[in-house]
């Protein structure tokens, strides 16, 4: 099956590894995975040895361009950063305190998405970045790829000063907005930074000054910029994959029906691979799982499916029977 199917991500700040949007994926993947501390570059480099097929590590950090990049290391490790912190989250007082201590300093030579995408023929579906601050110089070292060909952005995002001088939540997403991509949605419940212990851990609390942001990029643009069909359904399968693993079934299942119905997609020319498959699967439990729903109309989700499969979906005993749709 041809590399249009397989799908590239980059993961800046890689501590710890994959991270848990992307680990049900089964795609197949190209994931590279950069990380400036290097003892924990070398620590994943030993956890993902037997998929290095898949996983790349990077040792070397990310930036707005090249050059020297020094980067703090803190003792909570999980906290490195070039970024200067400022002491407001209250999560970091009394007991947790030291972990915010700077216990080494590392000189690095950063290098830019770009050049790295140039450097190894890349074209990138999707970033994920987490590098405590820095995200915005990243994504500015990374613009010709989110012009051309980045899908959808997951970046931790600030909505205080955190980090000295670096810019919050509204710049990066008006840099996102002129790119053409939407905000599909905040990692936050409404649990923030608590500031004592007068708190119903069952509802909501605290302080947002902190959270994950999730941005796709429009759907005209999703088929606009795919210079073949295959091409382009290759496009549509990952960012349905993308949203099947983000907590936006609806967004999927939109996108996947725009594929057949504007744009007029065989989706079928895909099938054989395992992003397709990834998909199928995943829009099969998902309409299994409408079944408990009240108001849900069964034969109006499977006509769905065979419209966006050009195939039947598996029902009741047979899906339960299937080792793909329920396996161990």
């Amino acid at each position: 099956m041809s590399d249009a199917f397989t799908t590239t991500v980059v993961d800046a700040g890689g501590r710890y590894g994959l991270h848990p949007t992307w680990k049900p994926f089964s795609g197949a993947l190209k994931y590279h995975m950069f990380e400036a501390d290097l003892q924990e570059a070398r620590r994943l480099q030993d956890k993902y040895a037997h998929r290095r097929d898949e996983v790349t590590i990077v040792g070397s950090a990310l930036a707005a361009t090249p050059g020297p990049l020094t980067v703090n290391i803190f003792a909570n490790r999980a906290m490195s950063s070039a970024a200067v912190r400022n002491p407001i989250s209250a999560l970091f007082l009394e007991e947790r305190r030291p972990e915010v201590d700077i216990i080494e300093t590392l000189e690095l030579e950063a290098i830019t998405i770009d050049q790295y995408a140039q450097e190894h023929s890349l074209s990138v579906d999707f970033l994920k970045l987490d590098t405590e601050g820095t995200e915005y110089d990243i994504l500015q070292g990374g613009l010709d790829q989110l012009r051309r060909h980045v899908l959808a952005v997951r970046s931790e995002v600030s909505f205080d000063n955190i980090f000295e001088g670096k810019p919050q939540f509204g710049t990066i997403h008006e840099l996102m907005l002129a790119h053409g991509f939407f905000l599909l949605n905040l990692d936050y419940n409404g649990r923030g930074d608590y500031q004592n212990s007068f708190v119903n851990a069952n509802g909501r609390y605290g302080i947002l000054t902190a959270c994950d942001a999730v941005w796709i990029r429009g759907f005209p643009a999703v088929f606009d910029g795919a210079p073949t069909p295959a091409a382009a359904i290759a496009r549509v399968l990952k960012v349905a994959a993308f949203c099947l693993l983000n907590d936006a079934s609806d967004v999927a299942m939109d996108i996947l029906l725009k594929a057949r119905r504007a744009a007029n997609l065989d989706l079928a020319m895909a099938e054989g691979s395992r992003l397709h498959q990834f998909v199928d699967v995943g829009v099969q439990k998902l309409i299994y799982s409408l079944k408990w729903q009240p108001g849900q109309s069964l034969q109006y989700n499977y006509n769905i499916y065979r419209e966006i499969f050009n195939k039947n979906a598996k029902t009741v005993n047979e899906f339960m029977e299937s080792l793909l749709l329920n396996p161990d």
